[in-house]
């Protein structure tokens, strides 16, 4: 596997799965990821956290999206070969 801008987008695409079956409540409320508003301070006296929530809150409007992408890429992968 070498390295293309087909599987750096596969790799993005992974990620970006990996993110969106994490489950707010179950799993990122035990590490206080799941809301900005529950850090216990205010965000910019932890930038870095106040980040990571806000990316995590904005990978899940994107559901649609990377459904569509997965779909593309399986298709592709079968057509062609992977």
């Amino acid at each position: 596997m070498g390295l293309s801008i087909w599987n750096i987008f596969k790799a993005g695409l992974l990620f970006t799965n990996t993110i969106l079956i994490l489950n707010r409540r179950r799993f990122l409320a035990k590490y206080g990821f799941d809301d900005v508003n529950n850090m216990g301070c205010h965000p910019s006296e932890k930038p870095l956290k106040a980040q990571m929530i806000g990316l995590l809150q904005a990978v899940q409007y994107m559901k649609v999206p990377v459904i569509v992408a997965n779909c593309i890429t399986i298709i592709f992968e079968l057509i062609l070969g992977g």
